[in-house]
């Protein structure tokens, strides 16, 4: 029997503990939550927000017997932003995990206190990481410990290797699927260790589920007809829903617990997070990226962060300053967000904190390169930046990376990321159809290679001060210097 225990975010003074158990069956537990010195916490409670049950339902087991079982524990009664142990253990002893953390805090810390930290991790390809996610993880540690961590999409990718001849029923997919989650939630080194530094929050991009999902992929057999769609997302969403999802209580909201699709906010006074799931509810039809559900939490949440102040945090999958794909890079590669009829909403529902002269950060991941963008409102002076965190570890393309290897050397080398793309530039007005010239663009910083990105933020005043630093992840030390970047005011104007 193996246990391992993974943080998630959760509201201050509150625990949420993602459990994983390798077994022939699922154990009951025994929870003890201590301080780091070893000492008991008294008045605590442990709920279950989904009890340890097979990380594969058993519809898609296919007959055979569950041998990993997956929750999510809430423990309450505990201190804003303070260490704890927590332990899963077996009543006799004879198992268990043991899991360091903090609690989130209830605001940012003033200036000459450490900063509250946000690692950004997304786009992670376990085949070709070759240890380099514990090396970096490892560096984290004093002013750089991470105090919550943002997945943003494609933490596994389902539909690898690419042109694979997948099995059709839903059985053995989701099979394959609980392996590539197994490697990285379970694992012993790696993405694992980088899981286990701070509390996590997820969003899904399309390869949770395949290559531009909803829609069928030229790369991907199983996506060509509408039972093979159907087949491949029942399995997909049973483990994105088993090691993923965030089963937090939206009563302030909708009065009912999160369905799939739904947003997660997250406060750290006056940060407020909003992490949109863009994905796994997207339409086939280019209709909706969100939900119904998902655009009613947007609109109250910007609501909520216009009369209290707050500075808002918005998280996607997918860049908000991408131009919509052509139909061919469409249907070839991945749509993109302004592709979808509810972007002019989603847009104009966020135009609403600068025009209440409040900032607003856009973070997301997917591109396979990092970026920095400043973005004025020229209306009202308050300003937006965007921040892309992506690459952790590139994904293999077959021939591309070859030719750009080739292409390196015979330029002489020294390219220490031969196979990955330059950061794209941004137009120079944001969402110019709806906004016409409004919202000058200019990119201020581009980032090349595997990397993760971390923001760190202190108050001042009624806003906070960032410093964005990127950790490249490379083989060699010579490239693995971080970058941080010039520190950025966000307060209102």
């Amino acid at each position: 029997m193996k246990i391992t225990l993974v943080p998630r975010a959760a509201p201050p003074g509150r625990l949420r503990v993602w459990i994983g158990v390798l077994a022939k069956a699922p154990p009951a537990l025994t929870w003890a939550i201590a301080r780091p010195d070893g000492s008991a916490v008294a008045g605590t409670q442990v709920k279950a927000l989904r009890a340890l049950a097979s990380a594969i339902p058993e519809a898609l087991l296919g007959g055979r017997a569950a041998q990993n079982f997956t929750g999510v524990y809430e423990i309450g009664g505990l201190a804003p932003g303070t260490a704890y142990v927590v332990t899963a253990s077996t009543p006799d002893g004879t198992s268990g995990g043991t899991l360091y953390t903090r609690t989130l805090p209830s605001q940012v810390p003033p200036l000459l206190d450490r900063p509250f930290n946000v690692l950004l991790v997304s786009c992670f390809h376990s085949g070709e990481d070759r240890h380099g996610a514990g090396v970096v993880a490892a560096q984290l540690t004093g002013p750089a410990t991470p105090d919550l961590t943002l997945l943003l999409g494609d933490q596994v990718y389902l539909d690898l290797p690419t042109l694979a001849n997948f099995r059709k029923a839903a059985p053995a997919l989701a099979q394959k699927f609980e392996g590539d989650y197994r490697a990285n939630w379970q694992g012993e080194a790696g993405y694992s260790q980088l899981l286990a530094l701070a509390p996590t929050a997820s969003l899904p991009d399309d390869h949770e589920y395949w290559n531009n999902f909803p829609h069928a992929s030229p790369i991907i057999q199983n996506s060509w007809k509408p039972e093979g769609r159907k087949s491949w997302t029942a399995a997909a969403t049973a483990l994105y829903e088993a090691f993923q999802f965030s089963y937090e209580d939206h009563a302030y909201l909708h009065g009912d617990a999160a369905q799939l699709g739904d947003a997660q906010v997250i406060d750290v006074e006056p940060l407020t997070f909003f992490l949109a799931d863009g994905r796994s509810r997207r339409d086939p039809d280019r209709h909706w990226v969100l939900t119904q559900r998902g655009l009613a939490q947007l609109d109250q949440w910007v609501t909520s962060t216009i009369a209290e102040k707050r500075v808002g945090v918005f998280i996607t999958g997918q860049s908000l300053l991408d131009p919509p794909a052509s139909s061919y890079e469409g249907r070839v590669a991945d749509y993109a967000m302004p592709n979808y009829d509810d972007f002019l909403r989603i847009t104009q529902t966020l135009a609403r904190i600068p025009s209440a002269r409040l900032p607003l950060i856009l973070v997301t991941g997917d591109v396979h390169w990092g970026r920095v963008a400043r973005i004025q409102d020229t209306h009202t002076g308050a300003a937006i930046y965007e921040i892309i965190s992506s690459p952790t570890s590139l994904v293999s393309t077959v021939g591309k990376d070859q030719w750009r290897r080739i292409w390196d050397a015979a330029r002489g080398g020294g390219d220490g990321w031969p196979r990955h793309s330059e950061a794209a530039d941004v137009s120079d007005f944001l969402w110019s159809s709806a906004f016409d010239k409004r919202f000058t663009c200019r990119r201020i910083h581009p980032q090349k290679g595997n990397h993760i990105a971390l923001l760190s933020f202190v108050r001042s005043g009624a806003g906070v001060r960032l410093r964005t630093t990127y950790y490249p992840i490379h083989d060699e030390s010579a490239h693995r210097e971080p970058r941080a970047l010039d520190e950025i005011t966000l307060a209102p104007v």
